[in-house]
C-alpha cells in the first residue's frame, strides 16, 4: 500500500510525530529526547541523531534524568533508521524485551481507507467522560498490561489532565452487559489518529471487542478530516488490524533498561 509520509512517520514514530500532552516532561539529551510521564510505566527515549560511539554517554545520561525524577524503567524506541544503535545499546545492559505497556516488538501499521467489519452488536462503545468510566479504563489497562497500582488521589489528577486536554485525544470503553471490558485510547495527529493502548479484558476477548474500538476511532478520525489510522501493534493485536485491512509499515524494537532501585 502506497502510504503518505506523514501517516507512514506517524505509525513508526509517534511519540515525535503527536503533539506532546502537558503532563509530558521532554528532556533533550541532544543526541536523544527523554518523555518524562507521570504513570508508573517506562518512559520513552528517542533517538534523534545520536551515534553508535556515544551511545553509552547518552544510556548515562538518561539514566541520570530517569533517577532524577524517580524513574525506574527507561524504553529506548528503535526503528530501522536507528538499527546501527543496537550493538551499543546491548553494550550498555540495555535488552530487546518486553515491559509493561510495550512488547520488544511494535509493529507500525497504517490504514487510509475505511476498515473492513462491523462492530459488534451487543457491545457498546463510548467516550470516556465521568471519573467512573475513568477508573474503569484503568483498571482493566492496569490488569492486562500488568502495571503497578496507582493511588486514587494520583489517579484523579490525571483524570483532570485528562478532561483538560481533550483537544488532543479522548479515552475510549467498551461496554458488555452494562460493564466496563476495554479500552483504548485515541492520539489526535495531523495525518491522522494513532491508536494508543487498547486493552480488552480476558473474559471480553473474542467477541469484535477490539474490532469495534478500531471502527470507532476510525469514525472520529473521518469526523475530524484525518481519515487515516496508525498503530503499533503487538503480537495479538496485529493479526487482528491487518484483517481489518491495516498495511505493515515496519517493526520498530523495544530497548528496555530497567535500573537497579
Amino acid at each position: 500500500m502506497e502510504l503518505p509520509e506523514d501517516v507512514r512517520r506517524l505509525a513508526l514514530d509517534p511519540f515525535g510525530e503527536l503533539p506532546t500532552p502537558r503532563e509530558i516532561e521532554l528532556v533533550d539529551l541532544g543526541g536523544a529526547i527523554v518523555g518524562i510521564n507521570p504513570w508508573p510505566a517506562a518512559q520513552i527515549v528517542r533517538p534523534v541523531g545520536v551515534s553508535p560511539a556515544d551511545v553509552a554517554a547518552t544510556v548515562e545520561a538518561a539514566r541520570a534524568v530517569a533517577r532524577e525524577r524517580g524513574k525506574q524503567i527507561l524504553a529506548w524506541w528503535i526503528t530501522s533508521e536507528h538499527d546501527e544503535l543496537a550493538p551499543a545499546l546491548e553494550d550498555a545492559g540495555l535488552v530487546n524485551t518486553e515491559t509493561p505497556g510495550f512488547e520488544a516488538i511494535e509493529n507500525g501499521l497504517a490504514l487510509t481507507s475505511a476498515p473492513t467489519g462491523q462492530p459488534a452488536e451487543h457491545v457498546r462503545i463510548g467516550a470516556v467522560d465521568e471519573w467512573d468510566e475513568w477508573s474503569a479504563v484503568g483498571e482493566v489497562a492496569r490488569e492486562v498490561f500488568g502495571l503497578p497500582e496507582v493511588p486514587e488521589e494520583e489517579r484523579r489528577l490525571r483524570f483532570e489532565e485528562y478532561l483538560a486536554a481533550r483537544d488532543l485525544g479522548v479515552s475510549l470503553y467498551a461496554e458488555v452487559d452494562d460493564r466496563i471490558v476495554a479500552s483504548a485510547y485515541a492520539a489526535f495527529g495531523t495525518a491522522g489518529i494513532n491508536l494508543f493502548g487498547a486493552s480488552v479484558a480476558p473474559e471480553a476477548r473474542g467477541q469484535g471487542v477490539y474490532r469495534s474500538l478500531v471502527l470507532a476511532r476510525w469514525e472520529l478520525a473521518v469526523e475530524r478530516g484525518t481519515p487515516a489510522l496508525t498503530v503499533q501493534a503487538g503480537r495479538m493485536s496485529r493479526p487482528i488490524c491487518e484483517r481489518m485491512g491495516f498495511a505493515f509499515v515496519e517493526a520498530v524494537r523495544v530497548f528496555v533498561d530497567d535500573l537497579p532501585g
